[in-house]
């Protein structure tokens, strides 16, 4: 059987295998998304990628990034874009060209042309047009000579994909969505998920794949359409090929209806940790910088190259297979065995290692390699990263933090569980953030500690309103006290979205700190109870709290939903799970057969299940042991997949702070 992973990795191949053949000699401009999807396609060396292609100078550049250098030596540029936003290209690009006189001009585009992909449900300005920006850009470029030939090329290169590992990617330029919890969608967002959808078409058709689609959620129900639109259409033009189809069912879910283990603090899978307690690679939302100065110290001109953080980008596969799917324990084990065998192969002396595998001995058994085998460590540079990541993950100073939110979030949910309508856990929750200080606990992560629990109790459980109240003020005053922190101290630190929000306010004196908290606080409020009603309307997938042997624990839909896929009951109609019909006859059997689905997702020989608004990497080490778990002949392959990866503050920010 055809690997589909290989199709979509070849797919991805090809088209910056088409980017490198034309950046020779050219200043290269690269949006940030583009650059995550190189950095994962190049295993971290994105920017050595474009300068071993031969561009003369590779420069990044953002919605808001107004600084663009004139560059000396070429007459030619690149442009790569993920955007759909055509006044994106009218700024961005008109502002490179005034600061420069190029002769040519390529413009490599993720966002097709409206006379190629238009749906006609949104007006005529709001979609690129690639005849119409060709002729601007030769404007501008002419603008200091109009008699001058001046080559322009714009092309269609779907980049949106980035393998983390093999059965699982996440698509950056979609980074940034996540579901409304109203019923409310913004224009951007909906154009963001026709592209969306275009994007998923294309890749599918390119490699010979036949798609079926379905969806759980508001949102996902929209971009559903949107991909048999483009399916209908596709389909019409088909032209008979002697390449056998792949069968693959595309199963799209609202990220909203399960905030719960999006913010859980649970550590199963290392690759959580390690991402809550790393800071995040500049400019990218899906990878880490892990210091490397404890091995090579300052860079000395011989290892400038490594005056760069280390990334997980860079490891080996296998390496990122174990940080998805094993805990700290079996990881220490891991680098204690790397550090052995970087040990074994040098003339020095073999190093004593500690019987008591942690963090901090691993630390001090490098200091002692760092010492004596300085120059020669740069062979080791990917295995050095992963022991990095490990070491800093384990001895993080939040570590006690993420315990003591492990064991509310638990404490949470035996309690909801035993006392239902008459549960406490909100005056405790409120106890607790009066006290946040003293627990060495901030706003933020008490925040997304709300979250978890107001989507764990859903609709099957109602909150006092008089806790609720209490609640509230407690949150006010948390806030309140933060306003006064940063105005005291405004310049300590990298801002928080939370931080810049509160900064923003303009809550200048003390009573218009007060009326601002109170304010925000209400907001939280409102937008708590939204997400208590998200999964309102499903019926398998309504509840999260289960009894397994007597044991209370915490199911999330993906996990729910995987369990479904791969069961051996192929008869039990997958209520909440609905799917799009590619034709109107299909439809109308649908509609004879009272909506119910004759096809199951399991009927196809891949699963692709997409999460908009994105994924936890404690989601992909469950959804991976599941269907490992449900293992046979007749089993389809799993790949998992989202907007980005997520860890408890990306969901606060996502959902209070944008």
């Amino acid at each position: 059987m055809t690997d589909i992973t290989l199709k979509i990795n070849k797919y991805i191949s090809d088209c910056w295998t088409n980017i490198f053949a034309e950046v020779r000699n050219a200043a290269v401009y690269i949006d940030y998304c583009a650059i995550e999807c190189l950095h994962w396609y190049t295993a971290g060396k994105g920017y050595l990628a474009l300068k071993d292609a031969g561009a003369i100078a590779v420069y990044e550049f953002g919605m808001h990034h107004f600084r663009y250098e004139q560059v000396k030596g070429t007459k030619k540029a690149v442009i790569i874009s993920t955007s759909g936003d055509p006044a994106f290209y009218q700024r961005t690009i008109k502002m490179i060209l005034a600061k420069n006189t190029f002769d040519v001009c390529l413009l490599y585009c993720s966002a097709p042309c409206c006379t190629v992909s238009s749906t006609g449900i949104f007006p005529i300005e709001q979609e690129l047009n690639y005849i119409n920006l060709k002729r601007d850009i030769k404007t501008w470029m002419a603008s200091g000579n109009i008699f001058k030939e001046f080559i322009v090329d714009i092309t269609y290169i779907p980049i949106f994909i980035a393998f983390l590992n093999k059965d699982l990617f996440v698509t950056p330029p979609f980074g940034d969505m996540m579901p409304p919890l109203d019923t409310n969608i913004p224009n951007d967002t909906l154009i963001n998920l026709n592209l969306l959808a275009y994007s998923f078409c294309n890749l599918f058709d390119s490699i010979n794949a036949t798609i079926d689609v379905y969806s759980i959620g508001r949102l996902s129900d929209h971009l559903a359409e949107n991909v048999e639109n483009y399916i209908s259409s596709i389909n019409q033009r088909a032209v008979s090929s002697e390449v056998p189809e792949i069968g693959v069912s595309l199963i799209l879910v609202d990220r909203t209806l399960d905030l719960c283990t999006a913010t859980s603090n649970s550590t199963e899978s290392f690759l959580t940790k390690i991402l809550r307690t790393l800071p995040r690679l500049p400019h990218h939302d899906n990878d880490v910088a892990i210091n490397m100065e404890p091995v090579f110290g300052t860079a000395t001109e011989s290892l400038k190259s490594y005056n760069v953080p280390g990334c997980l980008a860079s490891v080996e596969k296998n390496m990122m297979d174990l940080f998805i799917s094993q805990k700290e324990k079996m990881l220490l084990n891991k680098a204690n065995q790397l550090l052995n065998d970087m040990v074994l192969t040098k003339d020095s002396p073999k190093l004593k290692m500690s019987t008591r595998i942690s963090g901090r001995s691993l630390e001090k058994v490098l200091n002692k390699i760092q010492t004596t085998n300085n120059d020669s460590l740069t062979v080791y540079i990917e295995k050095l990263e992963c022991i990095l990541a490990i070491i800093e993950a384990s001895t993080s100073q939040t570590a006690g933090q993420q315990e003591l939110l492990t064991s509310l979030e638990k404490l949470a949910l035996q309690n909801l569980s035993v006392s239902r309508e008459s549960s406490s856990i909100l005056l405790q929750l409120s106890n607790i953030i009066r006290t946040r200080i003293h627990r060495g606990l901030n706003t933020e992560n008490l925040l997304a500690l709300l979250i978890h629990v107001y989507a764990l109790a859903g609709t099957q459980i109602r909150f006092s309103t008089q806790q609720e109240r209490q609640l509230i003020e407690s949150v006010a005053d948390a806030i309140f006290e933060d306003l006064q922190a940063l105005k005291e101290n405004p310049f300590t630190s990298t801002k928080s979205t939370y931080q810049r929000t509160l900064l923003l306010s303009g809550a200048n004196d003390v009573p218009a700190a007060r009326e601002t908290a109170c304010r925000i606080a209400t907001r939280i409020s409102d937008i708590l109870r939204l997400i208590a009603e998200q999964r309102l309307t499903l019926q398998d997938y309504r509840y999260f709290m289960t009894n397994s042997q007597e044991v209370i624990k915490h199911t999330g839909i993906l996990e729910q939903i995987t369990k479904d896929v791969f069961s051996a009951d192929r008869t039990r109609e997958l209520r909440d799970i609905r799917k799009k019909s590619a034709s109107l006859i299909s439809a109308g059997f649908n509609l004879l057969l009272g909506g119910k689905t004759k096809r199951h997702p399991h009927s196809n020989p891949y699963v692709l299940i997409y999460v908009v608004g994105g994924i936890t990497a404690d989601e992909a080490k469950i959804v991976q042991e599941v269907a490992l778990a449900h293992v046979n002949k007749q089993s389809p392959n799993l790949i998992l997949a989202g907007s980005r990866l997520l860890n408890p503050l990306d969901v606060v920010d996502k959902i209070f702070f944008c």
